[in-house]
């Protein structure tokens, strides 16, 4: 299969800064200590109006007029999952005004009780997904296929960690392995896409934090006569508890992220497991308004804005390294973007 890969040109999707700041209405709005406090919790990661309420303890009617103060200020953004509406901070350039504002309100960490109240809300999060799946791991290929079929998306994951591994060989020049090499599938669902990539790797693991779904993979894979799948191992094991240990060479997660409760905590994750110079590859969907995707597959999110991966991407050391798209199918748009793990160079003295 011919490469339809394009390397990401970082350069046309940066930050931009309005030809007008009004500085005073930005200075304005952060000068209330719930405003302020508002701002350092979407610097870790969006929120819905009434999970904003819970955080901070407010009836929604004085939360959603704070809300608009800061929107009109041109400190947040909002987007709409479904029937909720989500806040997120702008983006600013790093070297302007209103980014050394959120840096300087960032010295201050939120209140204890609201970090436990974010905390809570993750965790509710978390226990919604894990109850779709443990319910519906056995028709949940069946409804999958209703929005993305996984062979739609397998050829170009498996040609987009081709091209990465290769690259990386001719990079270091090597003459034979030095290192054992290490795939890690988050969510591996029923195997097909493990099995496509094992071949590339001296491992590959595939985790899940629900019995049932890894059960459901096991039976594929005992059926699967046509790959090699001995170096394949099946682990019940929850993404956030792995050890810190930096020891895979490339992480895949394939219609995994529209689940996890907080995108920003997996990048974060990604970034303490990867290898230097390692490969997140994801299959996304772009974003969109079909509802029927939570009912169907328990999708917590509607897709996500290729920038929104970026700047997640981007504050946890991981650079684009290629963005492809897939044409619309059943209403939904395909994205496979890829993250390098960034790495110091070392010095020349």
């Amino acid at each position: 299969m011919q490469s339809n890969i394009a390397p990401f040109n970082t350069a046309s999707h940066a930050a931009t800064e309005p030809a007008e700041l009004d500085i005073v209405a930005m200075a304005k709005a952060i000068g209330d200590d719930l405003r302020a406090n508002i701002l350092r919790a979407l610097a870790r990661d969006s929120f819905g109006v009434m999970e904003l309420c819970k955080i901070f303890t407010v009836a929604q009617p004085a939360l959603s007029h704070h809300l608009k103060i800061l929107k009109q200020a041109g400190l947040t953004n909002s987007r709409r999952e479904g029937t909720s509406v989500f806040y997120q901070r702008a983006g600013f350039p790093a070297q302007s005004l209103p980014a050394a504002l959120f840096n300087a309100l960032d010295q201050t960490p939120l209140p204890t009780r609201a970090l436990a109240k974010v905390d809570e809300i993750y965790t509710e999060r978390a226990q919604q997904s894990a109850s779709f799946f443990h319910n519906n791991a056995d028709v949940l290929d069946h409804q999958s296929e209703l929005i993305c079929p996984s062979e739609v998306f397998i050829p170009y994951v498996v040609e987009t960690i081709a091209e990465h591994n290769a690259s990386s060989r001719q990079a270091a020049n090597k003459v034979a392995k030095l290192n054992t090499t290490t795939l890690l599938e988050i969510g591996p669902g029923d195997c097909t896409l493990l099995a496509a990539l094992a071949s590339q790797f001296d491992q590959a693991i595939g985790i899940d934090s629900s019995q049932s779904m890894l059960n459901a993979g096991l039976t594929q894979l005992e059926q699967n006569t046509t790959a090699n799948t001995q170096n394949i191992t099946l682990e019940k094991k929850d993404f956030y508890q792995l050890p810190n240990s930096a020891e895979y060479d490339v992480i895949v997660a394939a219609m995994v992220l529209h689940h996890m409760p907080s995108p920003d905590a997996f990048f974060k994750q990604v970034k303490k497991l990867l290898r230097p110079n390692g490969l997140l590859v994801l299959a996304e969907l772009c974003p969109h308004t079909q509802e029927k995707a939570k009912t169907l597959c328990g999708d917590f999110w509607l897709g996500f804005a290729p920038e929104i991966l970026q700047e997640h991407a981007a504050k946890n050391g991981l650079q684009v390294k290629a963005q492809q798209y897939l044409a619309q199918r059943n209403g939904f748009r395909v994205q496979i973007p890829s993250f390098e793990l960034v790495t110091s160079k070392p010095s020349l003295s």
